[in-house]
C-alpha cells in the first residue's frame, strides 16, 4: 500500500503572497509527470496556470491537460501554455521569459504556476531564470518536484524506454550538446525539493525502501522521497514546498547575477549542459500507468 502524509488543504490565501509561487515538475519519459500534473490540477481547487515544455510530437501533453476539465473552457487559452520550440533550458531566454511576462500581466487572476519540463531540460538553467529582474520580484520557486520511474529504477535503469528518449533527442535539432543520461538524472535529483517514486503500487515494500535509500544518497539534506501511484499526491504537499531561496546550483551550472541582469548567457553555454544521449516526452497515453 502506498502511504502519503496527511496535509491540510490549501486555500487561495495561502498561495497568494506578493510573489506568485511556481512549482517545477521534472523527470524522464514515462516517469509520470503528466499524470501527476492532471491529478494536481483536478484536486487543488486553485487557479493554476500550466507551462508545458514539449516538442517532437507537439501538443500531446498540453492537449491531455486541456481535456482534463480542471478549469472552464473559456479560460484554457490563458491557463495552459505550450512551450514547443525545443528544450526549455536552451530556449529559456527566447521563449520562457516572454511567456512568464505575459502570465504575470494577469497574476491577480492566478494562485500559482506549475511548469512541466521536458525530460531533456536541465532544471538549473530554468531555476536561474527566476533571478532575472523582470520576474524575480514577482515570482518565487516554491519547489522542484522530481518524478522518477520506480519500475525502471528497481530494474537498475534510470529510464524505462531508452528508444523513446533517443527519438525525442532527434526531434530537437538544437541538441548538439549531449552527455550521459545518468548525469542528467543526477541533475534532476540535485535540484529536487521532493522526489516521487512512480508506480509504487507495482513494487514490493522492500523495493520502495531500497530505492528511497539509494535516492536519498544523491539528494540535498532534508529532501523527502515518497512513493506515488497513479499520480495521487496531496496538492497541499506539492504546492506547499518551501524551497530555500539561496542558490543551489553547482559549479557546472554557475550563473553570475550580472549575466542575468542583461540576459547575457555566455556563461550558460549549451556545451556545458551535458544533455543526455536521449531525452523524454512524458506521453502517459503510450506508457504504462505511473
Amino acid at each position: 500500500m502506498v502511504v502519503t502524509p496527511q496535509v491540510s488543504p490549501l486555500s487561495p490565501s495561502q498561495t497568494s503572497p506578493t510573489r506568485l509561487p511556481v512549482t517545477v515538475v521534472t523527470g524522464f519519459l514515462g516517469a509520470g509527470k503528466s499524470t501527476l500534473l492532471r491529478q494536481l490540477l483536478l484536486s487543488s481547487g486553485l487557479r493554476l496556470a500550466v507551462l508545458v515544455n514539449e516538442f517532437g510530437e507537439v501538443g500531446i501533453d498540453a492537449d491531455l491537460i486541456r481535456s482534463c476539465g480542471f478549469c472552464p473552457e473559456e479560460e484554457l487559452e490563458g491557463r495552459v501554455v505550450e512551450l514547443a520550440n525545443g528544450c526549455l533550458c536552451c530556449t529559456v531566454q527566447d521563449e520562457f521569459l516572454p511567456t512568464m511576462q505575459l502570465l504575470l500581466e494577469r497574476s491577480d487572476q492566478l494562485d500559482g504556476i506549475v511548469i512541466e519540463t521536458s525530460g531533456l531540460a536541465l532544471p538549473e538553467p530554468l531555476l536561474q531564470a527566476f533571478r532575472w529582474p523582470e520576474i524575480r520580484t514577482r515570482t518565487r520557486v516554491s519547489g522542484v518536484v522530481t518524478v522518477v520511474d520506480g519500475e525502471a529504477l528497481a530494474q537498475g535503469h534510470v529510464v524505462g524506454d531508452p528508444a523513446a528518449i533517443e527519438a525525442q533527442r532527434r526531434a530537437d535539432p538544437s541538441l548538439d550538446h549531449l552527455g550521459a543520461i545518468e548525469a542528467l538524472f543526477d541533475d534532476q535529483l540535485e535540484a529536487a525539493d521532493l522526489v516521487l517514486i512512480s508506480r509504487a503500487d507495482c513494487l514490493q515494500a522492500e523495493q520502495i525502501t531500497a530505492l528511497q535509500t539509494e535516492l536519498a544518497a544523491k539528494l540535498r539534506p532534508g529532501v523527502t522521497v515518497l512513493p506515488m501511484a497513479r499520480g495521487q499526491v496531496p496538492a497541499a504537499l506539492l504546492l506547499g514546498l518551501e524551497r530555500d531561496q539561496r542558490d543551489h546550483s553547482h559549479s557546472d551550472h554557475s550563473h553570475s547575477d550580472n549575466s542575468h541582469g542583461d540576459h547575457s548567457h555566455d556563461d550558460h553555454a549549451h556545451g556545458d549542459h551535458g544533455h543526455p544521449q536521449g531525452s523524454d516526452h512524458d506521453h502517459d497515453t503510450t506508457r504504462r500507468s505511473p
